[in-house]
């Protein structure tokens, strides 16, 4: 029987003391990565058999974001496409919101994260429902983020919801809204109130929906997963109205 390969590099974003650990749970009288996770709410941390995987997975975190102590082993490697990009697009003036959303379970208890960039400056915003699903959270962080700007305006809206994303770029939300919410079926669309109201600020700014991969490092999405599970834990939240009136309807049906 082989021996398991085991990690030697282990990198905390946030924890307890952020840095570069080379044990999960520590050796003689040093602590280990695990130490600095444990009982710290929304973590950030992940393992690596090489130091050459654990600086790749660096690189895509803004350096600006980054503990001094970490930035030592990111060395002087280019910043990754992904950074380079987002520079590139608040250079050109564009607002960039982040957006993520979720229940837990699916229905359940769900929040919402946003996070807006421009010109250096950052605005989150976040929220939360007692009863609701991963796509309503994840509509409503879009619709959160558009209703915070005060003017028309050149957007990049990311988010890890290619149900989102898709239904934008492709034009299947429009289609949904001339069918006036109608599936093939004549039913009735699941999140039709929360995509009346996101269509509109399609239509006030210019918006372009990017899809972004969610937990893969980058610190704006982390931060907005981070919002939104903060508020989905809280207690006596407010009431989606849009979903529990809609199970309550459907369920007069039967």
């Amino acid at each position: 029987m082989s021996k398991k390969k085991k990690k030697s590099y282990y990198i905390i974003i946030k924890g307890h003391r952020p840095g570069l650990y080379r044990s999960w749970f520590g050796e003689g009288n040093e602590d280990g990565a695990a130490d600095q996770v444990q009982g710290y709410p929304d973590a950030v941390y992940k393992g690596f058999y090489t130091k050459e995987e654990a600086q790749a997975w660096l690189k895509k975190f803004n350096p600006e974001k980054l503990p001094k102590n970490l930035l030592k082993l990111v060395g002087d490697l280019p910043a990754s496409k992904e950074a380079e990009s987002l520079k590139a697009l608040l250079a050109e003036g564009k607002i960039l919101i982040h957006t993520d959303g979720g229940a837990n379970p699916n229905p359940g208890p769900g929040g919402y994260g946003v996070v807006l960039n421009y010109k250096g400056s950052k605005k989150e915003l976040s929220g939360g429902f007692r009863l609701t699903t991963n796509n309503r959270m994840e509509l409503l962080a879009c619709i959160v983020g558009l209703e915070a700007l005060k003017e028309k305006s050149n957007v990049v809206l990311f988010s890890d919801s290619q149900y989102i994303v898709n239904a934008i770029e492709k034009g299947w939300a429009k289609k949904w809204q001339k069918n006036n919410w109608k599936d093939k079926k004549g039913e009735q669309r699941s999140n039709y109130d929360l995509w009346a109201k996101l269509l509109p600020f399609c239509e006030k700014h210019a918006v372009e929906f990017k899809w972004v991969k969610g937990h893969a490092g980058n610190m704006d999405n982390e931060r907005c997963d981070q919002l939104a599970s903060q508020q989905a834990r809280r207690k006596d939240l407010p009431v989606d109205k849009g979903y529990e009136n809609a199970e309550r309807l459907q369920g007069s049906l039967f």
